[in-house]
């Protein structure tokens, strides 16, 4: 579990109006969104960065035609990341939001398990001032076809990661899911949503300079979505769709008038 993922999408902020964004008016609290309509087949949006196979295709999305295809193989990273200088725009709270849908059946892992991220961000420990990954949507898949959800920090430097694993078991299906995530570094909380549900006991509110055990960052200086399996997967791997990004001061919801 130990490969860094780095970071990934939205779309540009609102003031700078970005090709593929969707309308959202100042009073909505949406800072970055991005549902990939007007990028080409085969490329990502401007002010985007990207990082293994992984590019815009057209005839599976959440919204409209156009979606992000995260193309299978047997383990690593496919991700789109944000401009920093964007991320930090955020400052030291945010809410985000992302569909996401992977094609079944999927193949299993090799191992015990495999860990996979779907939304990280990076920034300094408030607790050991070194530069942790911080798992925004992550999960462990298990040989039997079942997942859970999880709160995951990776430290640096030798030091252990950490954070609650769910209790409730999940599986797979051709279903596009929508994830919803809130991160405060003031209070040193966070909260996770499934399809509009709190996934509760991943849920971490531990109070103003309370780090053990949580570590969000004053500020994220880079945010990332997409996919990242860290251990090997069977047959060629996952194949898996995202769309509809978007992160903002308040909780967005999902997205209206998507068909799906």
């Amino acid at each position: 579990m130990k490969i860094s993922f780095a970071a990934v999408a939205l779309s540009i902020v609102v003031s700078g109006c970005a090709t593929g964004q969707q309308s959202a008016g100042p009073s909505s609290g949406v800072i970055m969104s991005e549902n990939f309509e007007s990028t080409a087949v085969g490329e990502i949006p401007a002010g985007f960065t990207k990082t293994g196979n992984i590019a815009v295709q057209e005839g599976v999305a959440h919204s409209g035609k156009h979606a992000l295809r995260i193309e299978p193989q047997v383990r690593g990273s496919r991700f789109i990341s944000l401009d920093p200088e964007k991320v930090a725009t955020l400052g030291g709270e945010h809410w985000g939001r992302m569909y996401f849908k992977i094609q079944t059946p999927t193949p299993l892992p090799t191992g015990k398990l495999i860990h996979i991220t779907l939304v990280d961000g990076k920034g300094t420990s408030p607790l050991a001032k070194d530069l942790i990954d911080v798992r925004l949507a992550t999960l462990l898949f298990y040989p039997n076809g079942d997942y859970g959800w999880f709160y995951n920090v990776q430290p640096p430097n030798g030091r252990k990661e950490f954070g609650p694993k769910s209790a409730t078991m999940q599986k797979f299906n051709d279903d596009w899911q929508l994830l919803e995530w809130h991160a405060d570094a003031a209070t040193q909380s966070y909260a996770f949503f499934v399809n509009g549900k709190e996934v509760k006991d991943i849920g971490q509110h531990k109070g103003a300079g309370n780090f053990e055990g949580i570590e969000i960052p004053d500020k994220f200086e880079t945010l990332s979505f997409g996919f990242t399996n860290y251990q090997p997967a069977t047959d060629n791997g996952f194949t898996v769709w995202v769309d509809d990004i978007a992160v903002g001061k308040k909780r967005l919801g999902p997205v209206r008038g998507a068909s799906k």
